[in-house]
């Protein structure tokens, strides 16, 4: 950023992010620069300003606190008020900043000229296009696809279509219409309801991740945690979860037990489970289930269908029924096969409702949003008369359906009369239209949503837009319809209705500001009861398998975690976050089991082409025994043919291989039969892998429950003894001899000694904690190739490692997060030969950049490989690896230094942080307390798996988990005494080795 950028945001954007404040939220335009010698009002230069508002990565609605730092947002942490995550954020939440300062946003609205080139409008020629198209196509076809919008924006569409006679279509590629369809065909209704993981005692997921991409992860896998943790002395024991899918993704790596059965076969089980439950009498049924028994399907009927034991079945559903609180949860894109995955869904739901669970762990009432999400066939419909010339003019907003739908969509396309896109980024959809209106991003803009019934949730605009030529698609709407007032008046209009239910007597002003400061209004939703529909039973019963479930190489398109359906492709951040299963970053790939590329004779990186019958790709090869071997899966998100420089030609699109027509359920398949080719290329993976397997290392331990049940205060079964007992009092002397002659300056007194405790029973691989050291420490993104050439800059990694799968034991994996182990005995500090790795006052193992030369011999001697060096000035402006290109350079944090070429860097516990927290409870003459800091990594984690604190202070709870009988070091043996506690994983059944 040059110092006229700099200024111009300093002046400018601070004075409008101090104007958004709880008492008066409003972004007031600002004609002149404001110089900090007289500086806006309730803003002080290095002290950090945090407003409410809402995420809107996803459908989930996640409440966020924007930390703004003289005027422009430099890091986004959960809002601990929202109901929906409970301060906690995932990836695709923090990596919001980036969408916001992301370089190949479009600054102005443009129009496609005679000559096929863009050329740029201003706002009033425009908008006067726009409503001439729009007067001009009354009665002849007008078309609205937005994505989900559950408020007042939502709303505005809806009036403003029937104004002009049009239709509104809402379409999320990944909407799970199975999950509706299969509510209503089970209880009458499409309600989504909430499913209460945090008090379930036993968890069956049939293909959903819930911790990934399905309704709202970050909330449920907060909730899974608090049932699924081990917790000494806690009354009663830990959730068993079992996962039943044809692929082990990040959900199922956190299963007791995964159950690959056959694609298409999943409903089986179910039905067969509640016909155990019920013919037992495991559970006290509600009476109109009881009858039930004689039409479902026994264990002995549907074993060798599945591909289990009929006695697995049978223990399966006592275990589930005897937990006296099971939670089965079904509808994922995952067992989208086709035509009747919506039996699936239903037939969860009545294993639910014959063990009593409706009501209890299912709870109808706190309905989830995506109910209104549209449907895949209602997109189609449009898709259908847009080819056919009946749409004259077509508007997109928040969606990006030429990437999703690529062949038919873009073809229906070429046959509307006028095409306009509100996107902030020149996606394919919008590079297709005739006329752009850029949007303001979510975090520029006032708006609001409703992702759960009961919650409301408020967005503001937290600084001004970075682009000041860009509008609110509200206004734009508002003005192109005749009407003189703001989107904010159109929101204030709509809240008055929530302030005449929850105002409690209060001025609407006032209402208004006190949701604002908190991010909403949250209030209880009412309870909804629901009965079975009659005849139940036939119906499930008269839909057989899944279509596809037969094909030879059936090929399964699961969401990335990262990048969804691709809209997480154009932020850097995403593309560089290692799959937490794959470890893969920057394209796609295909899982092969090992058994099918043996025969195939495949190897990691090879290239297959992908041939359906809708499309073919060509597909590197990763071989994983997380997949049936009859089953192929590719992840959904890259392949895009435009949306900026760090999404465009990169990879495949995988939507390409799927079917254009809808099932019967009204979604789309994710799953088809492909015919597979080798093509004799072969590409290195940019993979971030180490060892699949421990190989004996100790590094990840595993306790079975009865084993930590055992466990007593003081017990320390993983603990080394590193020194022989004849010398260890000659080792103690001496230690104490060193320590007194090193108390000198700095070092005299007592001191903290920072640590971290990580509890991997809890820890599920889910990788907020890498994104957020990205976000708080200034990491650079280094890309596809120098990832491929292993040099990646990430401070912290999940280590992946599979267990058992040979002698018939079954797969899993278990996940640990690598970071600096702030050594007590730091092997990189002595070998430093111009000191710039030392040990501070307070047990760092600090590291000071001007003095490194970069030899790299700290790195070299760390034996944890968490040290990295910066091979390139990653920091140039416009060099050839730069990472921040402006504006993107204006997300750095300003507390943090921005490395250059040569120097070595790793995790500092956050030490602006540290530093920060002292320095306040110095101001306030008082000592810091336990919890006053927490590092980034842990206040993202939505597991709360990672505790931070002072290892002196006994009173603090990293103190009490150091000493927790689960606790070890990795790598102890070395003697490097880490600051890292690690607790050892707790799972259900005997430990599979990896």
């Amino acid at each position: 950023m040059d110092r006229r950028r700099f200024l111009t945001v300093l002046g400018a954007t601070g004075g409008a992010a101090a104007a958004v404040s709880a008492c008066d939220i409003h972004p007031e335009p600002t004609e002149h620069l404001v110089p900090y010698t007289v500086p806006p009002e309730n803003q002080v230069p290095g002290i950090a300003t945090y407003y409410a508002t809402t995420c809107r990565e996803c459908a989930a609605g996640c409440g966020l606190h924007a930390k703004v730092r003289e005027g422009r947002v430099v890091k986004l942490e959960g809002n601990p008020e929202s109901p929906i995550n409970q301060g906690r954020l995932c990836s695709r939440g923090q990596a919001g900043l980036q969408g916001l300062y992301n370089p190949d946003r479009i600054t102005d609205p443009m129009a496609r000229g005679s000559n096929g080139e863009w050329q740029k409008l201003t706002w009033e020629d425009a908008i006067g296009r726009l409503q001439a198209k729009v007067k001009e196509a009354r009665g002849k076809g007008i078309a609205c696809v937005t994505g989900l919008e559950s408020g007042s924006f939502g709303e505005l569409v809806d009036a403003w279509m029937k104004e002009v006679g049009g239709r509104h279509v809402t379409y999320e590629p990944f909407a799970l219409e199975a999950l509706r369809e299969g509510n209503r065909l089970a209880f009458g209704t499409a309600a989504i309801p909430w499913y209460d993981f945090a008090n379930a005692r036993y968890i069956v997921s049939f293909g959903a991740d819930f911790m990934e991409t399905w309704l709202s992860p970050v909330g449920y896998q907060n909730g899974f945690t608090r049932a699924h943790a081990f917790e000494s002395g806690r009354d009663g024991s830990m959730a068993k979860f079992v996962s039943v899918a044809p692929r082990l993704s990040l959900t199922g790596m956190s299963a007791d037990e995964w159950i690959a059965a056959k694609p298409g076969t999943e409903f089986m089980l179910a039905l067969a489970m509640a016909q155990v439950i019920l013919a037992e009498r495991l559970a006290a049924a509600p009476a109109d289930a009881r009858a039930l028994e004689r039409l479902l399907p026994a264990p002995q009927q549907v074993a060798t269908l599945v591909g289990m034991e009929a006695r697995d079945i049978r223990r399966l559903s006592r275990e589930f029924a005897g937990s006296k609180g099971g939670l089965a949860v079904a509808g994922g894109v995952a067992t989208q096969y086709g035509s009747g995955a919506h039996v699936l869904v239903a037939s969860v739901n009545l294993l639910n409702y014959v063990a009593g669970q409706v009501g209890k762990t299912v709870k109808f009432g706190p309905n989830h949003a995506l109910e209104a999400a549209g449907s895949f066939k209602q997109l189609t419909d449009l898709v259908a008369d847009m080819s056919a010339g009946r749409v004259a003019l077509l508007l997109v907003h928040g969606a990006n359906p030429a990437h999703s739908l690529p062949a038919a969509f873009s073809q229906g396309l070429g046959r509307v009369g006028y095409k306009v896109s509100f996107s902030s980024y020149l996606d394919e959809t919008a590079a297709a239209s005739d006329l752009v209106l850029p949007d303001l991003h979510p975090l520029e803009q006032w708006n609001d949503a409703r992702p759960r019934a009961g919650v409301y949730a408020l967005q503001q605009p937290v600084m001004q837009p970075v682009f000041p030529n860009t509008r609110h698609t509200g206004d734009v709407l508002l003005q192109a319809s005749g009407r003189a007032s703001s989107f904010k008046d159109y929101l204030q209009t709509r809240w008055r209705t929530l302030h005449q239910r929850y105002g409690r007597g209060r001025g609407f002003d006032d209402f208004w500001s006190d949701a604002v400061q908190h991010g909403g209004v949250y209030a209880d939703a009412p309870a909804q009861s629901v009965r079975l529909v009659p005849g139940i039973a036939q119906r499930l019963g008269g839909l057989a398998g899944s279509a596809g479930a037969s094909e030879k190489h059936l090929l399964i398109v699961f969401p990335s975690i990262a990048l969804l359906d691709g809209r997480g492709a154009n932020k850097p951040w995403l593309q560089e976050l290692p799959d937490p299963v794959s470890k893969i970053t920057w394209h796609a790939w295909v899982e092969v089991h090992p058994e099918t590329a043996a025969k195939a004779q495949l190897a990691n990186g090879d290239i297959l082409l992908l041939e359906s019958a809708h499309g073919a790709v060509r597909a590197p090869v990763w071989i994983t025994a997380g997949v049936r071997p009859d089953v192929l899966a590719v992840p959904s998100g890259q392949g895009h043919k435009a949306y900026g420089r760090y999404a465009k030609d990169r990879s495949f699109n995988a939507f390409a291989l799927l079917s254009d027509t809808p099932a019967d359920f009204g979604g789309r398949a994710f799953a088809v039969g492909v015919k597979i080719t080798k093509t004799g290329d072969h590409r290195r993976l940019a993979t971030v892998e180490g060892d699949a397997r421990e190989q004996g290392r100790g590094i990840v331990e595993v306790l079975p429950l009865t084993k930590a049940r055992q466990l007593k205060r003081g017990a320390h079964p993983f603990a080394e003894e590193e020194t022989p007992a004849y010398a260890r009092k000659a080792l103690d002397a001496w230690a104490e001899a060193q320590h007194e002659q090193a108390s000198l300056g700095n070092y005299a007194g007592e001191h903290p000694r920072w640590a971290m405790a990580i509890d991997l029973t809890k820890c599920t691989g889910c990788s907020a904690c890498v994104t957020a050291c990205y976000a708080e420490n200034n990491l650079a993104t280094v890309g596809e190739e120098l990832v491929t050439r292993r040099r990646q800059m990430s401070w912290l990694r999940i280590e992946r490692y599979y267990t058992g799968g040979e002698g018939g034991r079954p797969v899993g994996a278990v996940v640990t997060p690598m970071l600096c182990q702030q050594c007590g005995n730091a092997p990189c500090e002595p070998v430093c030969p111009v000191y710039a790795a030392y040990h501070t006052p307070d047990g760092l193992n600090g590291q000071v950049y001007n003095r490194c030369v970069g030899t790299r011999y700290c790195a070299n001697n760390c034996p944890y490989k968490v040290r990295y060096f910066n091979w390139y000035n990653y920091a140039e402006r416009g060099g050839e690896w730069e990472s921040w290109p402006d504006p993107l350079n204006m997300l750095l944090n300003p507390d943090v230094t921005v490395r250059e070429k040569g120097v070595m860097e790793k995790c500092t516990f956050c030490v602006q942080r540290i530093r920060g927290a002292q320095n306040r409870a110095r101001l306030e003459d008082r000592n810091v307390q336990d919890g006053d800091i927490t590092p980034s990594c842990a206040q993202a984690c939505p597991s709360e798996a990672i505790v931070f604190g002072d290892l002196h202070d006994k009173t603090s709870r990293v103190a009490a988990l150091a000493q927790d009988p689960r606790g070890y070091h990795v790598l102890a043996g070395l003697n490097t005494q880490p600051a890292i506690t690690y607790l050892a994983k707790v799972v259900h059944g005997a430990v599979v080795e990896g």
